[in-house]
């Protein structure tokens, strides 16, 4: 192993690279648990509730499908960045990224629901909401419901597999060491970020900018993706910082490697609003009546709170807070930053699904059924997360840049 420390073999030692088994197994059972309640709330309060508590939870569960998707869609995407540009100090660090993408199936199973009852929200599905309208008519090649079926099964398929040979190259080189498989993943995200940037701004387009069908913009997807990335790049650097205080990865994962991963963090939180602003930027300058109605929307007294809370919690806070190296370099700060960042994320993906849901043209205040409807999966997600994490070495043990990583060093 080239450039790897004298102890190397002590700091890959089972003690320093697994959990046990039962590790965490109480608290992911847990979050599983209050994850299958708050969705059977938000079932019941669906049922027992009209039209629009029905609309209202499956917003609020799209929303919450949404944020655990772009995790590991983000996750993916680090992944065959870090391969494709030959990354080693990241050799450490990329396992969480993996136990995050690989969770794609589960994402798949929370599309269901949205998939079965997309018309309460999906308002072009609706041949009596679009009668005589000549916007969803000129759209309509596009937006029609089997290919809405088609894209969605096309995106599923797409990121299935891509995760899965990724992660399988992964955890196979763990127990054949072979060299040549870290060649196979660079060159396999060569082609997959092609891929993934058109599969996951499309589906931006499909899951997010199409709630609204009669406002379009082209910049939206690369705001999703914008978003997503920047928050599992929060959600990495948050587990690693939990697990070097479980006290395991010592000297596998060090301050060295949360600065490179809080550069990152604030990097993506510059691009996030450059991209929101250049977005609003370009649509209140154009000044066209079917793009600025989106923005409009969010205006309003009920939801000009949220547009302010976004902008400030996204962007001001943590510029302000990951600008400063020796904040960047610390532990503390970058956890809190992260769960920070995790949690506006969150909002953001909220502030534009569920604003499209309206009773008789009539905007519909938040409910606690939002609150449950969206932390259901989210929950779920997590707990299943934890015990992906507790089931495999904490890092790819025969990566051939592990060397690298131990020893990994920042001058900037």
């Amino acid at each position: 192993m080239a450039h790897a420390p004298a102890n190397a073999a002590a700091l890959l030692s089972p003690a320093n690279t697994t959990l046990a088994r039962d590790a965490g197994r109480l608290p992911a059972i847990g979050l599983v648990v209050l994850g299958v309640a708050a969705l059977a709330i938000a079932v019941a309060g669906a049922i027992l509730g009209d039209d629009t508590a029905k609309k209202v939870a499956l917003a609020s569960y799209h929303a919450g499908f949404l944020f655990t998707l772009g995790l590991s869609l983000g996750s993916m995407i680090l992944v065959m960045i870090l391969h494709q540009v030959n990354a080693g100090w990241s050799a450490t660090v990329r396992r969480q990224l993996e136990n995050v993408m690989s969770l794609m199936p589960l994402c798949l199973a929370f599309f269901v629901p949205v998939a079965v009852f997309a018309p309460l929200i999906f308002h072009w599905m609706d041949p009596h909401h679009t009668a005589g309208d000549v916007i969803y008519d000129a759209k309509s090649a596009y937006l029609n419901t089997p290919f809405f079926y088609v894209r969605a099964a096309a995106y599923f398929a797409a990121w299935l597999i891509l995760s899965r040979m990724l992660d399988r190259h992964s955890v196979r080189q763990d127990a054949d060491g072979d060299r040549f498989r870290t060649a196979k993943a660079r060159r396999m995200s060569s082609y997959g970020l092609l891929i993934m940037a058109l599969t996951a701004a499309f589906a931006g387009f499909d899951w997010m900018m199409s709630l609204d069908y009669h406002w379009f913009s082209t910049m939206f997807g690369v705001y999703f993706f914008a978003g997503f990335i920047g928050a599992a790049t929060s959600l990495c650097a948050l587990l690693l910082i939990l697990l070097r205080n479980a006290g395991v990865m010592e000297g596998l994962v060090t301050r060295e490697h949360l600065h490179d991963l809080g550069k990152l963090m604030f990097g993506f939180t510059v691009f996030w609003a450059y991209i929101g602003f250049s977005q609003y930027f370009l649509i209140w300058y154009g000044n066209i009546p079917e793009e600025t109605m989106w923005f409009q929307t969010r205006r309003t007294d009920l939801w000009m709170p949220y547009s302010v809370a976004l902008a400030f919690g996204r962007f001001i806070v943590p510029f302000l807070i990951l600008m400063p190296r020796p904040w960047r370099r610390s532990p503390l700060v970058l956890g809190v930053m992260a769960v920070w960042i995790l949690g506006f994320h969150a909002l953001d993906t909220y502030w534009v699904v569920r604003p499209t849901v309206e009773t008789a043209g009539a905007e519909v205040a938040p409910t606690w059924l939002d609150i449950v409807a969206m932390a259901g999966p989210i929950l779920i997600f997590f707990g299943v997360l934890a015990m992906r994490i507790a089931s495999r070495p904490l890092v790819p043990l025969k990566d051939p840049r592990l060397g690298e990583a131990m020893v990994h060093k920042n001058y900037v």
